[in-house]
């Protein structure tokens, strides 16, 4: 076997440039699947990873249906998140949700914590117009701070209490407003004192002044999720993740903001241990529909299995085109090894003639084009690690990810390694089985 590879690996260095073309068909190929699959590996990891810190128990009730604002935002704002309410209409809409009822309907349930969105008039001195405005209680902060990209201070710092008329801007709320710690917006007519700033989530997002937002490597998993699948519960979802353009007040200080407050309030559940997550949205949405309240309804688990779903479906698309180039790079190799056929007729009639058999013949030509895949495949594993390097960064940028980077797991090396020495061999086989079957006389015959 030793001497079939040396003889094999002599065979190719002696037709380089016929070898080389034929590897980089199989590179192409094999380029193209790894970065394809490291990248949409690395894209569910980062995903995932940001559910992992909210919580795989967290359901969120959302109220009513997932809607923009009508007659969209003002100038120089950003569009609202669905699910956001925005007319005078909306907070007196709908029945509210008793939380204290869910709670005796449905076992299980341990914390809950509660956010209120509207999009209020906010003015302050260099901008002003209607601006998405959230109000979490206590509990979303100290429990459920993953569902707001962990509410990260850049600077500054939190609410001092309950009531206090102080705000914490979104980063790029900030910079339109044009304030910083210590100045003073005003939300639906009433003064709040800035006490804090959020670090960037939209890493990638340029800012109006044609900046970007200082990388922190923090991503909300909405804007992640709500990339890659849609739906009213991706809506309700990002709908509470944004962070970057909205302001916070206290949740209890909310309630009296210009006489009607922010309107019913997104409620945020965790499910104790010992129950399970599935069981106990079904039990919610059972109890919401007795109550007659509208409520979008969704689990953490739930969005997570939906993205991770549609993630893996793009992935398997992607590499499945990519997949056909390395298959056209299989047909120029067998292409190559049947024209060595052909010119080897003579050197397999001599093999056959000192006593080689039919096996080593064939083993031969098998080695000889299973080493071609192998260079292809080490050659596309080292470009299409370059290429999912830069692609990442990208990516990250366009999806606000910083953190995101491609997984080179030991299954993808193994296996891309593997399949270009298989597919390679497998191409040779037919030439192979060709020059085997050669009479000795009738090889040493040929000019």
């Amino acid at each position: 076997m030793r001497d079939l590879v040396r003889l094999a690996w002599r065979n190719i260095k002696s037709r380089r440039a016929r070898s080389w073309m034929t590897v980089i068909g199989v590179l192409i190929g094999v380029t193209a699947i790894t970065a394809l699959i490291s990248l949409g590996t690395g894209v569910e990891r980062s995903v995932l990873r940001q559910f992992e810190t909210i919580g795989y128990d967290v359901v969120i009730l959302m109220p009513g249906a997932s809607r923009g604002l009508e007659g969209g935002p003002a100038a120089g704002f950003p569009a609202t998140p669905a699910g956001i309410p925005g007319g005078e209409e909306d907070a007196a809409a709908g029945k509210a949700l008793d939380v204290s009822a869910l709670r005796r309907a449905v076992p299980g349930i341990g914390e809950a914590g509660l956010i209120a969105n509207r999009i209020v008039p906010v003015s302050a001195a260099a901008a002003s117009g209607s601006l998405r405005v959230a109000a979490p209680s206590p509990e979303i902060l100290s429990e459920f701070s993953g569902l707001l990209g962990g509410f990260a201070l850049e600077e500054g710092s939190g609410f001092s209490s309950a009531l206090a008329s102080e705000a914490v801007v979104g980063a790029r709320s900030a910079v339109r407003l044009g304030v910083a710690v210590g100045s003073t917006v005003e939300i639906a007519g009433e003064p709040f004192a800035v006490v804090g700033i959020l670090s960037p989530t939209a890493t990638g997002a340029a800012l109006p002044d044609g900046t970007n937002p200082s990388p922190s490597g923090r991503v909300g998993a909405g804007r992640l999720a709500g990339g890659a699948a849609g739906g009213q519960g991706m809506g309700a979802f990002r709908a509470v993740a944004a962070t970057d353009d909205a302001l916070f007040i206290p949740y209890d200080r909310a309630q009296s903001l210009a006489g009607q407050g922010l309107g019913t309030p997104t409620v945020a559940l965790r499910i104790g241990k010992g129950y399970a997550v599935s069981e106990a949205v079904t039990s919610i949405r059972a109890e919401v529909a007795r109550q007659g309240v509208s409520i979008t309804t969704v689990s953490t688990e739930e969005i997570a299995k939906t993205v991770q779903g549609a993630l893996g479906t793009i992935e398997g698309v992607l590499a499945s085109i990519a997949a056909i180039s390395l298959l056209v790079g299989a047909v120029g190799m067998m292409n190559t090894m049947y024209t060595a056929v052909l010119e080897r007729r003579r050197e397999i009639g001599i093999l056959k003639a000192i006593g080689a058999t039919d096996r080593q013949v064939l083993t031969l030509f098998l080695i000889d084009s299973g080493l071609m895949g192998l260079a292809g495949g080490v050659l596309g594993l080292v470009l299409g690690a370059a290429v999912s390097s830069v692609g990442s960064a990208a990516l990250g940028r366009a999806l606000g990810a910083l953190s995101f980077r491609p997984v080179f797991s030991a299954g993808l090396i193994l296996g891309v390694l593997g399949l270009s020495f298989v597919l390679g061999a497998l191409a040779g086989a037919w030439p192979a089985w060709n020059a085997a079957r050669l009479e000795p006389v009738e090889a040493l015959s040929a000019e």
